[in-house]
C-alpha cells in the first residue's frame, strides 16, 4: 500500500493510506487554525484550507478554501483547485492560497510502504 510523504521547514508528515494504520488515515487537515496535521500560516490560506485523502487506492488533495491551491505534479504542470480536488500521483508541490513561487510550498511524494 502507498503512503504520502510531506514536508515543509522542519515538520515532515507521512499519511498512511489504509484506514487500520492509525490516526489521521482517514485524511489530513492543511490550515492555518490550530489542530490542522499541517499548520501553515499565511495571509492567503484559509483556516480549514485543503484535507488530503485517500480514495479508490489515490491520494487526493481536496480544496475547501476561499483562495485555492496550487499543485505541481511530477509532470510540472501547475494546477489551481478551487473548491475541487485533484489526484496527486508521484512527486511535487503544494502552495496552499498562493502561486508556488511566493511563500513556502509543501513538498509531496508517493511512496510504497515497505
Amino acid at each position: 500500500m502507498p503512503r504520502l510523504v510531506l514536508e515543509v521547514a522542519d515538520t515532515k508528515i507521512e499519511f498512511p493510506a489504509c484506514p487500520e494504520a492509525g490516526a489521521g488515515a482517514a485524511g489530513l487537515s492543511l490550515g492555518k487554525a490550530e489542530g490542522n496535521d499541517l499548520v501553515a500560516d499565511s495571509k492567503q490560506t484559509s483556516r480549514r484550507h485543503a484535507t488530503i485523502e485517500f480514495r479508490h487506492n489515490d491520494f487526493f488533495l481536496v480544496d475547501a478554501s476561499t483562495n485555492g491551491t496550487y499543485v505541481q505534479t511530477e509532470d510540472e504542470q501547475v494546477t489551481l483547485v478551487h473548491r475541487g480536488k485533484i489526484r496527486l500521483w508521484g512527486a511535487g508541490w503544494i502552495s496552499l492560497g498562493q502561486p508556488l513561487s511566493m511563500g513556502q510550498p509543501i513538498h509531496f511524494r508517493q511512496v510504497e510502504r515497505s
